[in-house]
Order: C-alpha cells, then sequence, then structure tokens
C-alpha cells in the first residue's frame, strides 16, 4: 500500500525507504529495536525525540506538521517525571536502612520529606532552565533542549522570570515540608537529639546549596565539568545520610542491635555499618543519570562553552566510561557486602539490577555513532535508577530477618515493642 510505481520494475520510496536503512544503518536499527519495551511509559516521548512512529515499529519518520502533538510531547518531557526518582531514591534507602536498624518508620514524618524533596527537585528543574537561559546553552538548535521550559513559555525574559518565580515558590514550599519533617524528631524524642536534628538539616542545606552551585550564577559549576561530582555528593552522602538521621530522630528510641531503649541519638549514627555504603550506591545511580543525559549533547554543549565530561571526553570515550562505571558500580556493591559496609542481601538485590544497567551500555555502544539517538540512554539509566533503588531498599529492609541476624538473637522491632 501506499506504492507509486513510476517505471517496469522500479521500487518504490515507500517499500525501499526503511529497508536501506536498517541496511545502511545497522546501529539505528538495532537502537529502535532495543528501544520498545523498554520503558512503555516513556516511549512515545522517546520516539517523537528520535524522531520516529511509534505506531509504525519506530523505523518511519513522524509527520512534523503535527505542532500541537509535538508541543504535548515537549511540556511531558519538560515536566521530567521520571527524574522525581532521584528525590525518592534517597528517602527510599533512608528509611530501609532506618527500619533495618530500628525496626520503625515514621511514616507521617517520611510523607513529608518525601513531599519536600520532590518540591526541591521541581525548585532545580526550573531553575536550570531560567539559568540556562541566559547561557542560551538551551536555545542552541545544534543541540539544545527543545523541552526547556522557559523555550515553552516563549523563550524571553519573562518566561526566564516566570520559570524563576514558579522555582523559588517550589523551594520555598520544600524547606517548609521538611522543616515540618525534621519537627517529628523533636515531638518524639525532645531536645536530647537537637544536635543530631541541626546536623541533618545542615547536610540538606548543603544539597541545596550545590543544587545552586550546579547552574547557578555565579558558580556555574556544571559548566566547569563537575556536574557529576556534585550530583554525587548532594544526592548520595548528604541527602541520604540526612534523611537515615532524621528518619531515625523519629523512631522512639532504642536499636534493634542493642534492643535497649536510649532516648538519645548521636550524629554517629550515621556511621551504622550500611548506611554510608547504600548513600554511596544511591549517589552513583544518580550521577549515572547525569552523566547519560549529556551524550547527545556534545555539539550543544562545545558550542555554549560548557565542558561538560561529553565534551572533555568525546562521545565514544564516554560511552566507554558509562559501560566501565556501570560494572564497577556492581563490583563495589559486592565489595561493600564483603567489608561489612552493606547489608548482604542489599547487595543481592542490587545484583538483580545487573541486566537493566547491561541494557544502558548496550544502548550507548549500539548508537554511539549517531549521538542523536542517545537521548534514550537517559531514561534507561532512569529505569534502571529506580529498580536499583527498590531493590536496595527492599533488600537492606529484608536483612534483618536473614538467618545469620537470627541466630545472634537480632529481632527487627524489639528495641520498640513492635517485632514486625
Amino acid at each position: 500500500p501506499g506504492e507509486t510505481e513510476k517505471t517496469p520494475g522500479e521500487k518504490t520510496p515507500a517499500a525501499s525507504v526503511a529497508g536501506a536503512e536498517i541496511e545502511n544503518d545497522r546501529p539505528t536499527a538495532r537502537a529502535a529495536a532495543l528501544m520498545y519495551g523498554a520503558l512503555p511509559s516513556d516511549d512515545a516521548v522517546i520516539a517523537s525525540t528520535l524522531g520516529l512512529d511509534p505506531t509504525r515499529g519506530g523505523l518511519e519518520t513522524s509527520p512534523t506538521s503535527d505542532v500541537s502533538r509535538n508541543s504535548r510531547n515537549l511540556w511531558w518531557r519538560a515536566l521530567k517525571l521520571p527524574m522525581y526518582s532521584v528525590a525518592a531514591a534517597p528517602l527510599t534507602t533512608a528509611a530501609a536502612m532506618c527500619h533495618h536498624w530500628f525496626g520503625c518508620v515514621n511514616a507521617p514524618q517520611l510523607g513529608c520529606l518525601l513531599g519536600g524533596a520532590c518540591l526541591v527537585i521541581a525548585w532545580l528543574n526550573l531553575a536550570n532552565d531560567a539559568w540556562d537561559f541566559s547561557t542560551g546553552v538551551d536555545a542552541n538548535e545544534s543541540g539544545g533542549k527543545p523541552e526547556s521550559v522557559v523555550r515553552l513559555l516563549g523563550g524571553d525574559a519573562s518566561a526566564a522570570r516566570a520559570a524563576h518565580a514558579a522555582a523559588t515558590a517550589c523551594l520555598l514550599a520544600g524547606v517548609c515540608l521538611i522543616a515540618k519533617g525534621v519537627r517529628y524528631g523533636l515531638v518524639v524524642n525532645g531536645a536530647a537529639i537537637t544536635n543530631t536534628l541541626c546536623a541533618a538539616g545542615g547536610m540538606l542545606a548543603a544539597a541545596v546549596a550545590l543544587g545552586h552551585a550546579y547552574q547557578g550564577p555565579p558558580f556555574r559549576l556544571s559548566y566547569k565539568g563537575l556536574g557529576e561530582p556534585i550530583c554525587f555528593a548532594a544526592f548520595g552522602p548528604l541527602a541520604t545520610s540526612a534523611f537515615y538521621l532524621l528518619l531515625a530522630a523519629g523512631v522512639p528510641r532504642g536499636s534493634v542491635w542493642g534492643g535497649a531503649a536510649s532516648g538519645t541519638l548521636s550524629v554517629a549514627s550515621v556511621l551504622h555499618p550500611g548506611v554510608l555504603g547504600a548513600a554511596a550506591l544511591t549517589g552513583l545511580t544518580t550521577t549515572a543519570i547525569l552523566f547519560a543525559s549529556h551524550l547527545h549533547q556534545e555539539e550543544g554543549d562545545r558550542a555554549a562553552g560548557k565542558m561538560s565530561p561529553i565534551v572533555r571526553l568525546g562521545v565514544p570515550r564516554a560511552v566507554d566510561t558509562l559501560r566501565k562505571g556501570l560494572i564497577a558500580h556492581h563490583v563495589l556493591a559486592l565489595c561493600l557486602a564483603s567489608l561489612g559496609l552493606l547489608p548482604v542481601m542489599a547487595c543481592v538485590a542490587v545484583a538483580l539490577c545487573a541486566p537493566l544497567a547491561y541494557a544502558v551500555a548496550a544502548f550507548a555502544e549500539a548508537t554511539k555513532t549517531t549521538p542523536r539517538d542517545l537521548f534514550k540512554t537517559k531514561y534507561l539509566c532512569v529505569r534502571w535508577h529506580v529498580a536499583h533503588a527498590t531493590m536496595l531498599g527492599l533488600g537492606c529492609w529484608l536483612d534483618p530477618w536473614m538467618p545469620w541476624h537470627l541466630a545472634a538473637g537480632r529481632i527487627a522491632g524489639s528495641a520498640v515493642g513492635a517485632a514486625f
């Protein structure tokens, strides 16, 4: 159907274009095959970005005249809903470790902290778009970001001001919710844990400050290639450890290890075996998302003077670095568990996510010769990140019921009179 034969024996364009693309561009065809079924909720958005038609197997160019549909897709991408997993992951890990050590979690406190963390991420996303407007990196047609909120609102100074205003409102609301979460510690355990709460608040404030320094003036550290270290520190050791201290402060006394109610909580609790190891793994998966999000933006970053790791390394070396980093991540989890710095079941659970990490590396390797198609790598990293956080938390939560702990007389929740 659709063939328009010009001369006898001549193949029509409709019958030959897709086949020619597959024959002459096998990496792209393989990438398209890997794309579908990997992340169903985002396939339509990804297909639109790659210029594919999801209703025809992903190998034909989708119509460019449908401006309305393209606009909806861009706004959907601008929302960055999958990226809010980076707010939930530190809390999931912290809550699991809190239950691992104290036997319970204060659910209302957890809800406040989660809401506040999501609002802070909203601030970060909106503020980044507004700050990038002043440098022009998102407006660069060679490798910019068409889903920038500022561009979608008109791409002028008034749009940037509106984005800044919305970002500031999200930040203030987020801080208020987190402050309410901090109060739970005072309600449950009183002034005895004031030092702990102050330390946790300071760590969260440092994480927010790093978020500003990432893109905001006068620092703009991401333009100097420091975005990934900042991301690791903010979402790993700082946010995860701070949330652990806050959730532990909301527990009514005691530790399941000793079984004795103490009524106090020390800042040193963050050094409980497994806490920092789990925090490091969480920070690394979040950093992988940021690293992967730059893979298709080399031209735009270079044109704007942004020395991201992709600009410094080049796409082929960056893809190789990503692959080696994913392998090293799972080796690190095994090493941490063997040294007692990560619950054993957490290591086992994280190992189950290795196939998703392999899918990230395989897709990046298959599409590295066509940088534009590397956009999907970020989504695959988000999928791995979400599964990793879920399995890491599940493993930490299940670990106290393992035979090696039960044989030692450890029962989760015994210190607070609620074994479960």
